[in-house]
């Protein structure tokens, strides 16, 4: 009889825990409520669920968004990251649409004011119930099914009985979806942008707004994917394909997102300034001061002061652990930008930790997506080994010179 016991530190072993980890907080998550329900004074508001569902949405949608723009301008280097990019937007998906449909169902009254108001407040059709549930749930839709069959044509030649697929084929069907999964999703998160954060201020109305918002999705979506040789290294059973390389493409990508969310973010500001509106400014200004100061600038220091100073030094660019560690504040960074679009409307002095249990149920949606994630990554090969194994002299998409638009 082997009476051999299995390490503490196994590799099966954290692989059995991890699930259970996740199963403990999603359940704790859900009974939260229930207990709320019988304490009047503890009952949540679900301002912070909201804020969270938001974000975690924005981060998993960008998944599908990396792939398709480093497969358009034929980035070698992201190759490694696109499985498990991919697989993190599909994990969302169940969450993304139940998600949406709980908050419409149950909390439209207090978030979105505008559909109680009288009938000849206002005269247009896109203030209404109803078109606000078929925009949004149609851009989510859209966006899902587009990404869904994206991921199909991408992981299907890696599945068991698939040798006979045309690699080349698949290449070129992916190119011509990418930029149908890039304008899905800038126009689904346009809707969202819109209708949970621009409308909810009376009378704002702010042309690069939805950019800055989807954009803030882009660049924590992009530092959330410093976390794959992680996962990777705990989920793959072959040699690690993410090295020193992707870190520094990671790098240079999430450089280039951190000017561009600053520059959308201020471009909020010229509107008022030039245009002469300071009416407009309200939304802004009551972020920057009073009680939500402390929130605004730990948002623009992990959003943009620590990475602008720290991306600058190479051995940053070139360590895992320290770009990880950037890549978790520009992640807090953007929580608390969607938290400051949406609660300092309904809360002049909101605190966080005062509503623990709705800080329970974003902790439930959190592992809840995780623990897809993870049963995800152990069933599905985390490699694009078709794509990897492509020579980079035969990954064109087009047989000769003259086939170039």
């Amino acid at each position: 009889m082997n009476t051999e016991r299995t390490p503490k530190n196994h590799p099966g072993r954290r692989r059995r825990v991890f699930p259970w980890a996740f199963i403990t907080l999603i359940v704790l998550g859900m009974a939260s409520p229930v207990y709320g329900s019988g304490v009047e004074s503890t009952r949540p508001e679900f301002s912070l669920l909201i804020v969270s569902f938001l974000f975690l949405m924005g981060v998993s949608q960008v998944g599908v968004v990396f792939c398709a723009i480093h497969r358009l301008s034929y980035a070698q280097w992201a190759k490694p990251v696109y499985r498990l990019a991919e697989l993190s937007t599909l994990a969302f998906f169940p969450f993304a649409i139940v998600g949406f449909l709980l908050i419409f169902y149950f909390a439209r009254v207090d978030l979105f004011y505008w559909l109680s108001s009288s009938p000849d407040a206002h005269l247009s059709p896109w203030l209404n119930s109803d078109w606000l549930l078929i925009r949004n749930l149609l851009g989510l839709l859209v966006f899902y099914g587009l990404s869904a069959i994206y991921v199909w044509k991408g992981l299907r030649p890696d599945l068991e009985g698939a040798s006979d697929v045309d690699h080349r084929e698949v290449e070129q069907q992916l190119y011509r979806l990418s930029p149908l999964v890039l304008v899905s999703f800038v126009v689904c998160n346009t809707f969202f942008a819109w209708d949970f954060a621009m409308m909810l201020i009376p009378h704002w109305h702010s042309t690069v707004f939805p950019i800055h918002f989807w954009l803030g999705n882009v660049y924590a979506g992009w530092a959330a994917l410093l976390a794959v040789p992680v996962v990777l290294d705990r989920f793959s059973a072959t040699e690690s394909h993410f090295g020193p390389r992707q870190i520094r493409g990671l790098s240079t990508m999430i450089s280039g997102f951190m000017l561009l969310w600053l520059y959308m973010f201020w471009a909020q500001f010229f509107v008022f300034w030039f245009g002469n509106l300071p009416h407009e400014g309200g939304p802004l200004w009551r972020q920057m001061y009073g009680h939500y100061a402390p929130f605004y600038w730990t948002m623009m220091a992990g959003c943009f002061f620590v990475p602008f100073v720290a991306l600058i030094f190479a051995f940053v660019n070139r360590s895992l652990l320290a770009m990880c560690i950037i890549g978790l504040g520009i992640n807090m960074g953007i929580w608390i930008n969607k938290y400051l679009m949406v609660v300092p409307v309904f809360s002049p002095d909101d605190r966080p930790l005062d509503h623990l249990l709705d800080v329970g149920l974003s902790i439930g949606l959190l592992a809840g997506f995780l623990l897809v994630l993870v049963l995800l990554a152990r069933r599905l090969p985390l490699y694009s080994y078709w794509e990897i194994n492509l020579a980079p002299e035969s990954v064109g998409l087009f047989d000769s010179d003259s086939d170039r638009p």
